[in-house]
């Protein structure tokens, strides 16, 4: 139970939609933003794993429009805009941003969480139709635990309708944390994560 609260704390560090894709980084009230002159204290981000490494929340959203028109209205409106910070999903409480320009490639930034924790967050890839970002330098006592996070949203346009993937996939340090990983990401964050999902189609699509 420790080990999966503790997993919890840094739950919300996930760019989360347009957070991920504009780097707004909200999370129900606008954080705080402020700048870094260095980034020479922060450790290198792990290696990114094959997929066999990684335990994995996909969620998944389809409705009417087209991929452009949906990110725009993701600029504008992300998705912690509609999902609720839970006593398991803490809030972002501010972002400072290190280097780079987000979310370009490469960018990197702080995520301050509640409750004193932080985490790193890099842009792996931005294109057209996917976003991917990777987490590292937990704080959180979870930390110890995960070795990385990596996240992808993927866009994919088919006649009328747009399908939204959301993976998160979390790569255990060790394996006895695996067990813990696999609950939080089944009964905690993958229902947020859909919840977020059906509440930002819903606004799209009025």
């Amino acid at each position: 139970m420790f080990i999966r609260s503790a997993i919890a704390a840094i739950a919300l560090s996930t760019p989360l939609a347009t957070a991920a894709l504009a780097g707004t980084g909200v999370a129900m009230a606008f954080p705080s933003i402020t700048f870094a002159e260095t980034v020479a204290d922060i450790p290198p981000a792990p290696a990114l794993s094959p997929k066999s490494r990684y335990l994995t929340n996909t969620e998944t959203a389809t409705f009417n429009g087209t991929v452009d028109g949906f990110r725009a209205f993701l600029d504008a409106n992300p998705i912690t805009d509609f999902v609720v910070p839970t006593d398991a999903i803490p809030a972002i409480e501010g972002i400072t941003y290190l280097s780079g320009t987000w979310p370009n490639p490469g960018a990197l930034r702080r995520v301050n969480l509640a409750g004193g924790h932080s985490v790193h967050e890099q842009v792996v890839a931005n294109t057209d139709t996917n976003f991917v970002y990777q987490i590292w330098n937990i704080t959180a006592p979870a930390g110890r635990a995960i070795n990385h996070i990596k996240g992808e949203f993927t866009f994919a346009q088919s006649g009328d309708e747009v399908t939204v993937t959301w993976d998160y996939n979390i790569k255990p340090n060790v394996f006895f944390a695996r067990p813990a990983i696999r609950g939080f990401l089944d009964n905690d964050f993958g229902p947020f994560m859909q919840a977020g999902l059906t509440g930002l189609v819903a606004a799209y699509e009025r």
